[in-house]
Formats: C-alpha cells, structure tokens, sequence
C-alpha cells in the first residue's frame, strides 16, 4: 500500500515539475508548449516528425523563442593512418586498427542547438533528474535541425549508436541517457539503433570532473565494439547528450572505425566545447 502511495505522489511531482520551464522556472501553459522552430536548413525529416507527438515541453514560450537551433557541423577530430583521432582541442585517442583512406576523414559533431544554459538545463534535467520525458522533446529537435545528410532515414545503410555507459554508472543513475535520446529518435526517423555494438568496458571519473588533457587518458581504451558485424559497412551515427571536448565520442568512433564502419558522426542535444 504505502509502496502505491509513493508512486502516486511520485506521479504529482513529476507532473508538476514537467509543467514548469526548465529554464525560467515558470508554469508552461498548454498554448505556449511549442514545438522547436525548424532550422534553416530543411530536413528529409520534416514531415514525419511535424505529426509526432511528444508528451513533454520541456521550456516555455519566452525561452523557446530564444532558442537557436545549430544548422553547420562542427570538426571535432581527424581520423589518422594508424586509426587513431587527433582531437581539435587537443590529444589522440589512439586506434584500435588501422583505418584504411583515415586522412581525408574528420570527425563531425551534428548538435541540435547553439547551446546555452536553456538547453544545458533541459540536458542536466534529463541527465541528473531523471526527467525521461524530456527526451523525445529532446530527440524530435535534434532530427528536426539537421540537414538531411546528416541523418538519413535509411536504415538499410545506417545505425543510430548510443555513447555507452560503465555498468556500475549505468546502476547507479538507473538509466542511460544517450540510450534514451537514441531510442526516441530511432523511433521518430525509423533508423534502426544497436544498442550493444559498442560497450564501455571499464569505469571512468566523470569527464566533467576533469581537465582538457585528463578527459583523453580517462576514455582511452575504455570502449571496445562488442558486435562489429553489426557496424561493418555501415554510416554510424553516434547518439549523445553533450559533447564538449570529443573524446568520449572519439574514443567510440575508433572502436566503430575499427569494426570497419563506413562512416561515423555523432549527434547530440549540445555541444560546448
């Protein structure tokens, strides 16, 4: 009984934290639950997730309205001969193969937004907070900004690729976020997701926690592809909630280059470099 009890009043917090901008902190009233405006850049996309729909909204109308939605990719590292990734603020994460035709590739980070506190508070609600509604919001804003070359809906060619998490962390925060993003876009685009085809073997201090040149040596070696023929010959599209240095996606992008994926680039909500 009382166990009922607690998931009900569970329910009320959630609904009434859910009905407040994550940014501001004001209620968000039914009318002013707006959507994401489009980029400029026009998406394949568009149509299919103009009809979705998505339970959580996540910022109010004000804050909405202030919203920059990022139209260009930005560099974060070019893949080397020997496979490795030299990051572009500064540090290789060394290969785990060699990659052949390695140095006409560059490492690409899609974000959704120009990210500012707006969205590092809708990230850090989803992240910290549990608020797992927030991220179909969340995945429909990423799709919707991109350009169609950036994410395709051919799931014949490509792969929507969570970063993973340590299973101690995973344990203790209960669940994984990119999982989440990843799953609600794979369902928004149809684009098929391997969840398990590239692992976090070993446990690793937050990189928030670290510097610049710590963040490199905390990830190197700490993924490994645990189903290659799953990423082989495919366009990889890594899935994350914030990227800031690159090196957690680097360290994946290597594990994927080494499986002899096609192609990777990472999507995520934001990016702070």
């Amino acid at each position: 009984m009382l166990g009922g009890v607690g998931t009900a009043m569970q329910a009320v917090v959630d609904f009434l934290v859910d009905e407040r901008c994550h940014a501001c902190g004001r209620f968000v009233e039914a009318a002013a639950r707006l959507p994401l405006p489009a980029a400029a850049a026009s998406s394949s996309l568009a149509s299919p997730l103009r009809t979705a729909r998505i339970e959580s909204r996540p910022l109010c109308r004000a804050c909405c309205h202030e919203l920059v939605a990022a139209n260009a990719p930005a560099i974060i590292g070019t893949a080397c001969a020997d496979g490795s990734i030299e990051l572009v603020s500064g540090g290789r994460i060394p290969g785990l193969a060699p990659h052949a035709g390695a140095p006409k590739d560059v490492l690409a980070v899609w974000p959704a937004f120009e990210t500012d506190d707006r969205i590092l508070a809708v990230i850090h609600a989803l992240k910290f907070s549990r608020r797992e509604r927030l991220a179909p919001w969340l995945a429909r804003a990423l799709a919707q900004g991109l350009p169609a070359r950036a994410l395709e809906p051919d799931a014949r060619v490509m792969r929507l690729v969570p970063v993973p998490m340590d299973d101690s962390a995973q344990r203790r925060r209960g669940f994984n976020q990119a999982e989440r993003l990843a799953s609600a876009l794979g369902a928004l685009t149809g684009v098929a997701i391997e969840r398990g085809a590239i692992a976090k073997t070993r446990a690793t201090a937050p990189q928030s926690s670290l510097g610049r040149d710590e963040r490199v040596q905390n990830v190197t070696g700490a993924m490994s592809v645990v189903d290659g023929d799953a990423l082989a010959g495919r366009r990889v599209v890594l899935v994350d909630d914030l990227v800031t240095t690159g090196a957690t996606a680097a360290a994946c992008a290597v594990a994927a280059w080494s499986a002899e994926a096609a192609d990777v680039r990472v999507v995520c909500a934001g990016f702070r470099p």
